[in-house]
């Protein structure tokens, strides 16, 4: 009735049941019937040939089939042979309405089936059939992707990537050069500047348009360099994730590129295989997957391919599905692939971050304020100048040149310049420490992090478990990095106790993980059990003996009936030794008899009470706790029948990284609060809490929040609660999310730590992301501000001190500029209101800027970090980078500059009289009283006569020594003095330059020198 060759041609269709709640009565929606009378006929008179059906009515205008059995079945099920009939004659499965959420198809685009070198675009390809997979059966889902258990057909895959497009996840779209080289001109500064070039080049200022457009260049040819190399520096740590999966296509295992995996592929799991796509499983065998970077979990997960879920079982609960991104860590099995792409789950991650914005970091809304608050300022002391001048009778365009040159002195055009290359010097440092930034601000943005939101799973903790009790019931014991402990003594545990060694031997052998091959180290399994082998082997079992001497002739795995394995051993005498561990309290039932120190006894109710006791124990300490026990039979099942012999309690914890608790303290120290956020249970959580410190010096209580209705608070609830919170559990990708923005609303600057897909979302939010670069995921690096590349999150520490020297020293840069140029302005603004000819030309004036603005900022931006940097609180990111206290101290020491410069003006009117001498002196001096400023600004605190409690800055020697070399040249180099209008300088001459530049610095460092024994003296009382 349908043409199967036109089939694939069309839009996938299914029969869907509208309503079956009658009983013996059913109403389907078939898709083509819809005024279609001749398929209406058809179906009515192939349904009526069966003994089942009563009546049957085909509706052309609804486009529905409603039929009646015979016989009422009292369910919604129709019988099978109808089911069959309307499949087998349309050639589409049946479903509920319940089972599918129905989407309407986009226009197909024909493209070639192969794999091209870009990624290909995903925009016009048509949208997969999304199902609610976990409640369908393996066979109903075969049926509804048309696929079959020997795989597609290579032909048919082809169709389908053609049809839906690769197996990629959509990449963002990162800047283009000419965007990242247009945007180092986007600040008020530059634009000041630029009016200034063009006005200068209108009345004539060749080559004065000629010094503002290098400076602007340089500044600009800097911070593209720097960007451009730090995301090459980023791009190039390549794809860590695999690059082929195992599938099946016609019946035989092929190995393909991951892009090609098709919907319907049949993909092959092992151990150690990656989930090339979402896929609903259709075998398994003690399948165990490890879901931590999708879920958060981070224990094995295991996998039951009979399970059906319900409609709203939770992604990490439903048992039946396998999910792209995730590792198989146990067992093996084969899936089917039901979405791929940017239709599997990380694909909608993904999706959620692209919709979230990255936040403007505070250094760029502070230096962009002010740039901005400059600009007018300047242009009001143009203004000023200029009328000024004019008033005073000078010539229109020669006031209109000065107030040009005033207005480039008045913008500090080594700002941007200095603020790049600092934070470009901050990614090179981080860089040789293993640290990778991806974008400049991001190291500033470290320094000012008042909250760090720590990733439990991968990143505080190793995701490896770990043997740390172990109870019997003669003692107990404690296991520290190997070494077993009674109380504080390290002990022999079988001389301790002789129940310990038979513990141990069923620890070895009811286990399937493995020693690594020769040459790779440790070993191979769930985390679980690479924990009970480890223990054993720590305690000298020989496993290799002991396995090849007991080697295993039976398995019972942990069942949702059984929540304990058991596994049976043959013995050299004939008999057969049994090992079980498991639930405590379900093993505990199995057994009638104990070992004390090796003795058999019967296990009495007291005995058992405090067996039981133990375990509540130790779980409260948040360790997973199992019950270990053995026996001893004559046949293989005789242990069905005879009770078994308790032997004691194994508890576990999460692995924390070696130095964690140490730089949790560090972070506390610098003022920096912590949060935990983690998929585990409350318990898991808040035992891992206490042993990292979260709670801090002062041993605050530990506040956790357990995160099943979160996404249900008002937002200005939640801001407020997160605030008192150490630990959240159970948290899924939007909740991260949440958190973090919910922190950033009550004021916080945020930085995330996370390796996993989940953490995608909340690590882009974040004002600064943190990922590992080893074992983070894709989705985690393509977003993230900071990559560790040795996974070694105690680097952070490194970053966040360079992070506040950068803002230290960008400040000191920023002190300097402001006070020089305000030096210069007060000058010209003395000469405006004097008369006469001008104290400094404007060619002067942009001579000063160029040997003063750029190399010795740059250099004091290299500055040192002081001792105290990571004493500190983080500091207000609302608060103003230049204070109304530092607005005093420049006018101060501006005025001091000043005074010395004009002071060397009028002994120079005295003796030469107005003109080139004159001005010659006023220039060498600004210029020299400048560079000895540099000195002033490295501190606010320390002096440079007491050199102890300051380091040496050799980038700023270098660059005065160099730019004091260019001084020179300027009055002894005939073009270049030409140029600058400059007279040549006599003996006497230079005495008085250098003492009307010296006194004014003796006289900054002298009230520095009382500042601060004021300061010290306030602190005593």
């Amino acid at each position: 009735m349908t043409n199967s060759d036109t089939q694939d041609d069309k839009p996938q269709h299914y029969l869907l049941i509208v309503n079956d709640r009658v009983a013996g009565r059913t109403r389907i929606k078939v898709p083509g019937l819809y005024r279609n009378d001749h398929l209406g006929a058809n179906l009515e008179s192939r349904l009526t040939v069966l003994d089942e059906i009563r009546l049957v009515r085909a509706n052309t205008l609804t486009g529905n089939l409603l039929v009646e059995y015979t016989t009422p079945l009292g369910t919604r099920e129709m019988p099978a042979s109808i089911a069959q009939l309307l499949e087998a004659e349309l050639g589409y499965p049946i479903i509920r309405h319940t089972e599918s959420i129905d989407r309407p198809p986009k226009k197909v685009i024909e493209r070639k089936p192969k794999i091209a070198r870009r990624r290909p675009e995903v925009t016009g390809y048509q949208a997969q059939p999304l199902q609610l997979w976990h409640t369908l059966s393996g066979t109903r889902v075969i049926d509804f992707v048309q696929g079959n258990e020997e795989g597609l057909t290579q032909e048919a895959a082809a169709q389908r990537l053609a049809k839906y497009g690769y197996n990629l996840l959509s990449e963002q779209v990162g800047r283009s050069s000419l965007q990242m080289f247009l945007a180092q001109f986007v600040s008020a500064p530059v634009a000041m500047l630029g009016v200034a070039a063009v006005i200068s080049l209108g009345t004539g200022g060749v080559a004065d348009t000629a010094v503002i457009v290098t400076v602007v260049l340089i500044n600009s040819v800097i911070g593209f360099v720097t960007e451009k190399s730090a995301e090459k520096t980023i791009n190039a740590l390549g794809q860590l994730t695999p690059e082929t999966a195992i599938v099946i296509r016609g019946g035989k295992k092929q190995e393909i590129s991951m892009p090609e995996i098709a919907l319907g592929d049949i993909l092959v799991l092992a151990p150690g295989s990656y989930i090339a796509a979402d896929a609903r499983l259709l075998d398994s065998h003690c399948l165990t997957l490890d879901e931590s970077p999708l879920t958060g979990e981070s224990l094995p997960v295991s996998k039951n391919h009979e399970y059906l879920g319900e409609e709203d079982t939770a992604l990490g609960d439903r048992q039946n599905m396998a999910y792209m991104g995730t590792t198989v860590t146990g067992g093996n099995g084969r899936a089917i692939a039901v979405a791929t792409g940017r239709h599997t789950e990380i694909g909608k991650i993904q999706d959620l971050v692209g919709g979230t914005k990255t936040p403007v970091t505070p250094m760029q809304m502070q230096i962009d304020d002010m740039g901005m608050q400059l600009a007018l300022l300047s242009s009001g002391i143009c203004v000023l100048v200029f009328v000024v001048g004019i008033l005073r009778g000078r010539p229109l365009l020669q006031m209109l040149m000065s107030s040009i040159s005033l207005a480039v002195a008045a913008v500090p055009e080594g700002l941007p310049t200095v603020a790049t290359s600092t934070l470009a010097i901050g990614i090179k440092e981080m860089k040789s420490r293993k640290v990778l930034i991806r974008q400049l601000p991001a190291v500033e943005n470290l320094g000012s992090v008042q909250v760090i939101c720590l990733d439990k799973t991968g990143t505080l903790t190793l995701n490896q478990m770990s043997v740390v009790a172990l109870q019997t019931l003669q003692t107990d014991i404690k296991v520290k990095e190997g070494g077993f402990y009674h109380g504080d003594a390290q002990v022999d545990p079988y001389s301790t106790d002789e129940t310990l060694r038979r513990m141990m031997e069923v620890l070895v052998l009811c286990n399937e993980s493995m020693p690594a091959e020769k040459g790779a180290g440790g070993l191979q399994g769930s985390p679980t059990e690479n924990a009970l082998l480890q223990a054993a082997i720590d305690a000298g079992e020989d496993i290799h003996y002991l396995r090849e001497h007991r080697p295993a002739v039976k398995v019972d795995y942990r069942a949702e009936d059984r929540p304990y394995m058991v596994t049976v051993h043959t013995l050299e005498d004939g008999q057969f030794f049994t090992a079980v561990k498991g639930s405590p309290s379900e093993v505990l039932e199995l057994c009638q008899r104990c070992s004390i120190n090796g003795r058999l006894e019967v296990l009495s109710e007291d005995q058992r009470k405090a067996i039981l006791t133990w375990n509540e124990r130790l779980g409260t300490d948040a360790l997973r706790v199992l019950g270990v026990a053995y026996c001893i039979t004559g046949d293989v099942t005789g242990y069905k029948q005879q009770e078994l012999i308790w032997l004691g309690l194994v508890g576990m914890e999460d692995v924390i990284r070696p130095g964690m608790a140490e730089l949790m303290a560090q972070f506390h120290d610098a003022g920096i609060d912590t949060i935990m956020i983690t998929g585990d249970q409350s318990s898991t959580a808040l035992s891992v809490g206490k042993r990292l410190g979260l709670n801090g010096v002062h041993g605050k209580p530990l506040e956790i929040i357990d995160s099943g209705h979160l996404d249900k608070l008002d937002p200005s609830v939640l801001a407020g609660l997160v605030g008192r919170t150490t630990i959240f559990s159970r948290v899924s990708p939007a909740h991260k999310l949440l958190i973090v923005q919910a922190l950033q609303r009550s004021g916080k600057v945020v930085a995330m730590t996370g390796d996993g897909i989940n953490d995608s979302p909340a690590l882009k939010a974040a004002n600064i992301g943190v990922t590992l670069g080893e074992k983070g995921t894709d989705a985690a690096r393509s977003v993230a501000d900071v990559i560790l590349e040795d996974d070694d999150l105690k680097t952070m520490v490194t970053a966040i001190r360079e992070g506040r020297a950068i803002y230290d020293n960008i400040r000191k840069s920023l002190h300097f500029l402001l006070s020089t140029n305000l030096s210069e302005i007060e000058v010209m603004l003395f000469s405006a209101a004097l008369g006469g000819p001008e104290i400094l030309n404007p060619m002067q004036l942009l001579w000063i800027n160029l040997i003063t603005d750029i190399f010795p900022a740059l250099a004091l931006a290299m500055d040192p970090p002081e001792f105290d940097v990571l004493k500190r609180p983080p500091r207000n990111p609302n608060a103003a980078i230049v204070s109304r206290s530092d607005y005093t101290k420049l006018i101060r020491e501006s005025g001091i500059i000043t005074a010395g410069t004009l002071g060397v003006y009028g002994y120079s009117l005295l003796r030469y009289g107005p003109g080139q001498n004159a001005s010659t002196n006023a220039f060498m001096s600004l210029t020299i009283a400048q560079f000895l400023h540099a000195y002033r600004s490295r501190s606010e605190h320390t002096s440079i006569f007491n050199l102890e409690n300051r380091p040496s800055n050799r980038y700023l020697d270098t660059a005065v020594g160099l730019s004091g070399l260019m001084q020179v040249l300027a009055v002894t180099f005939p073009p270049l003095r030409r140029l600058l209008r400059l007279s040549p300088i006599g003996a006497f001459d230079m005495i008085t330059i250098l003492a009307g530049a010296g006194l004014p610095f003796i006289a900054n460092e002298a009230i520095k020198g009382i500042n601060k024994n004021t300061f010290n003296k306030d602190n005593e009382k």
